[in-house]
């Protein structure tokens, strides 16, 4: 069995599995924001040595909860545990944490190193067959590219990736769905789709890791806030096309289903009819964008007459998303879900 906890993680991500293969072991994907820790620390207080931890990349929606975590008088992390994560040292303990006698400016590096953990990159070309295997569970790598690392560590440096958060903080209104009220047309969107931000000029994303859990008969993917183009360079490398497409049992949908991280090429190169979007759709970006739910309703079906699930950690506005015509033909099924299991029981 394969279980996968969606935590409660604001316009972030945060998410465990559990598997049972001589365990149960445990992988949290991501840690959300800071509010997100009261949700998965029952959980992580007694990770081990055979449990593993993978930030995505340095966004504070992904990793804030991390901070919680290692602030906490009660957390004792075993300095076997394993901890997956690019560039640590590009990200600052935020200056509204609680941290005991850590002051603001302290990397995450550095408070990992003094609990005695280290980092482990991942990245294309870094592993054998770009690929790891932890107590039967399976990640294969499909993004990002080492010169995306590169070039994000040339150009960016902590404070920079800081200020950039402290400014989106200081945008959100925390009211959900204020987004344009006209609804673009369906098919103006589809002869008209969002173009994926150049990977050069959205670094940070473009930075995530991004990779399939292969357990048993399943294959979960989960891409952060991957570039869409990336992986698709990547599916195609690995014979993925329109006529051959990977096939999964669940799409963890890139950036919170903004409209520039899917594309009807990345779509049509996978085989899925679940499809899970984590955010809260709050300002400033109020995800997920209409064009994604269009895209995937029309080029995410495994035939055409196949419906779609489309899964949420928290309430999706429909009614600002889709229009009620849309809402009973596009055959779209939205559960709010807090776990999902493989097999279903």
């Amino acid at each position: 069995m394969l279980k996968l906890d969606c935590f409660l993680a604001g316009k972030g991500d945060s998410f465990l599995l559990t598997w049972n293969e001589e365990g149960p072991h445990r992988l949290l994907i991501d840690a959300g924001n800071q509010n997100t820790y009261r949700f998965f620390k029952p959980i992580v207080q007694d990770f081990g040595k055979d449990d593993s931890i993978l930030v995505t990349h340095v966004d504070y929606d992904h990793v804030g909860g991390f901070f919680k975590w290692l602030s906490d008088k009660e957390t004792k992390l075993n300095p076997a545990l394993r901890v997956f994560m690019n560039t640590p040292q590009l990200v600052f303990a935020p200056s509204d944490s609680d941290l005991v006698g850590v002051e603001h400016g302290v990397k995450l590096e550095e408070l990992l190193f003094t609990r005695g953990i280290h980092c482990t990159p991942l990245y294309l070309d870094q592993t054998d067959g770009n690929s790891i295997t932890m107590h039967g569970l399976k990640l294969q790598i499909l993004s990002p590219k080492k010169e995306v690392i590169d070039t994000l560590v040339s150009k960016w440096t902590a404070n920079e990736i800081y200020q950039q958060y402290e400014q989106a903080r200081n945008q959100v209104d925390n009211k959900v769905a204020t987004r344009d009220e006209l609804l673009i047309e369906r098919n103006h969107i589809l002869s008209n789709q969002p173009v994926p931000h150049n990977w050069e000029t959205d670094l940070l994303n473009a930075s995530s890791i991004a990779f399939t859990v292969e357990y048993q008969d399943f294959r979960l993917l989960f891409l952060g806030d991957a570039n869409p183009e990336l992986i698709c360079e990547e599916l195609e490398l690995k014979g993925h096309t329109k006529e051959k497409p990977l096939e999964i049992d669940l799409f963890k949908v890139s950036h919170h289903g903004s409209k520039h991280n899917t594309t009807q090429d990345l779509l049509e190169r996978i085989k899925c009819s679940k499809y899970l979007i984590s955010t809260d759709g709050t300002g400033p970006y109020y995800h997920p964008s209409r064009e994604t739910l269009i895209l995937i309703s029309t080029y995410g079906r495994i035939s055409n007459d196949h419906p779609i699930t489309i899964y949420s950690n928290y309430p999706l506005p429909l009614d600002k998303l889709l229009t009620p015509e849309e809402q009973e033909t596009l055959n779209l099924d939205f559960q709010v879900i807090k776990f999902l299991k493989f097999p279903e029981e």
